[in-house]
């Protein structure tokens, strides 16, 4: 912004400084009023210690500085017309610039600023929270990971039980016919005898 200021500032100084070398030019090239007015005495007959000079020529010097100082006092009135539309110029354009800087500020905090679920966050803000976010994920799954593994180890080890008791069952079930046979052999032995028994008599 320094550097627009100096430009403004170096573009109206060259501008001036360049009428003020024209008008510098043209003073070189055509000599002023006064000039004219002191060449007319310089060059009138002295007479004693008086200067003679024709009234026509006086006249139309006194003229000439009349008219030069009226054109200089427009001038002067012109050059303060154009120095005050400069200012107010100028003032337009720091205002713009102030607008502008005000702006660009505003730009920078919006491109610094991250909307999120419809909060504004500043980018090492918005950094902290998705990687807390993403850290509580981790945690999460590696908790659901250490879970999931422990519930798998214990449907193992209780499938493997119901096997073992499942087995258990069997074979107790075999023992269990096996005695329930021989008892019925027995029985039907002990029944046999009885029989025999009740026909010997």
């Amino acid at each position: 912004m320094k550097s627009l200021h100096f430009l403004l500032f170096a573009l109206l100084f060259s501008s001036l400084s360049f009428a003020q070398d024209n008008s510098d030019e043209i003073q070189e090239q055509e000599p002023s009023a006064a000039q004219k007015l002191k060449t007319v005495v310089d060059k009138a007959n002295n007479f004693e210690e008086y200067k003679v000079i024709e009234k026509v020529k006086i006249n139309s010097a006194i003229r000439g500085v009349f008219e030069e100082y009226e054109a200089l006092t427009a001038e002067i009135s012109e050059l303060k017309d154009s120095i005050q539309s400069q200012d107010q110029q100028i003032q337009s354009l720091k205002k713009e610039v102030s607008g502008l800087n005000t702006e660009l500020t505003n730009l920078q905090n919006e491109k610094d600023e991250i909307l999120f679920l419809g909060m504004a966050f500043s980018k090492s803000g918005y950094n902290t929270l998705v990687w807390s976010i993403i850290g509580v994920l981790i945690v999460l799954l590696l908790f659901f990971i250490f879970k999931f593994n422990r519930s798998n180890l214990l449907t193992k080890e209780a499938k493997q039980n119901l096997k073992n008791l499942d087995a258990d069952y069997e074979n107790y079930k075999r023992v269990a016919l096996e005695k329930q046979q021989k008892l019925g052999r027995q029985l039907q032995d002990e029944k046999n005898k009885n029989q025999k028994l009740n026909k010997g008599k």
